[in-house]
């Protein structure tokens, strides 16, 4: 029987992952947090039990100075955000940027445990959106593969922001050959208390669904967001989560599949304590079954 595989996938985002919905001070204290804290520490993590790790990067924190205008790109106006670049102050990175952060990009870049460099398009664009022309949508992907490719990664893995999928064959034409959409709605609850209910019960989360499609890449689909502690989520103890994880690699192993827990940064931010724990927790517990020969520990792109 084949072993099962593991997968840790971050969307990293810093301040282009939310400023269109929310940029007040709450929120950018925890993009600082993020960038200051939370990041190395799972690096550290990563590294101490040798588990590689996607990371999904939006391409402009991997820049060195920027305009904050960026008129080189075919403009993108959805209804809710017109001028996308609009909070983008450009300017030089003094390691307080909350919208550039190639430093950290390179500590990821160079971590001994090898980490993947995924796109996670340049500017967090809503691919699925009708005001994301190709040409548009073809930039993005251009600028994120040739910024990845200054870290000496080659560009395998999109990401879809926002789990929204769009402009396939631009990927294609990009080189990407693995992405992953949408998570999948899990146990089967699909509204919040169902989520809620979901993780306070910790139940087993399902593996993912791994399919070539139309145009030779693989489409990836799944997988168990390892939540923030935020709103009423506070009220699950972070345990719930680890029990949740350990229950998805023991599926794995059993099943000879995949399992894939993903997360953004920034939700380490909330309770950067116990949910740094917890996730130590989940890495040492994949690096045993793997140690013992049970579960492999793989980036995005090996599943290609």
């Amino acid at each position: 029987m084949a072993r099962g595989r593991f997968i840790v996938c971050f969307d990293f985002e810093l301040a282009w992952g939310r400023f269109d919905k929310v940029f007040d001070e709450s929120y950018l204290s925890q993009v600082r947090l993020t960038r200051k804290e939370v990041v190395p520490s799972l690096l550290a993590v990563l590294e101490r039990h040798n588990v590689p790790a996607t990371w999904a990067v939006v391409g402009h924190l991997m820049l060195r100075e920027c305009n904050g205008v960026h008129s080189e790109l075919e403009p993108y106006r959805p209804e809710h955000c017109p001028d996308w670049f609009s909070r983008d102050e450009g300017g030089v990175d003094d390691g307080d940027s909350v919208w550039m952060c190639r430093d950290l990009v390179k500590q990821i870049a160079a971590c001994p445990t090898p980490q993947e460099l995924a796109s996670h398009s340049f500017s967090h664009v809503d691919f699925s959106h009708p005001a994301l022309s190709r040409k548009r949508a073809a930039q993005e992907l251009e600028l994120a593969r040739d910024l990845i490719s200054e870290f000496g990664q080659e560009m395998k893995t999109h990401i879809f922001p926002r789990g929204r999928t769009g402009h396939l064959d631009v990927l294609r034409d990009a080189g990407v050959r693995v992405y992953r959409t949408s998570r999948s709605p899990g146990t089967g609850f699909k509204s919040a208390l169902g989520q809620f209910v979901t993780e306070a019960l910790a139940r087993t989360p399902p593996l993912v669904t791994a399919a070539r499609d139309e145009l030779g890449m693989l489409n990836v689909e799944g997988g168990m967001l390892f939540n923030r502690r935020g709103r009423y989520r506070s009220a699950i103890p972070v345990s719930r989560r680890v029990v949740r994880a350990i229950k998805g690699m023991n599926h794995a192993v059993k099943s000879g599949g995949v399992f894939l827990l993903w997360n953004h940064p920034i939700d380490f931010a909330t309770s950067k304590p116990a949910m740094m724990t917890a996730f130590d927790e989940i890495c040492a517990y994949a690096a045993r079954l793997r140690d013992e020969g049970r579960l492999e520990t793989i980036p995005v792109r090996e599943l290609y």
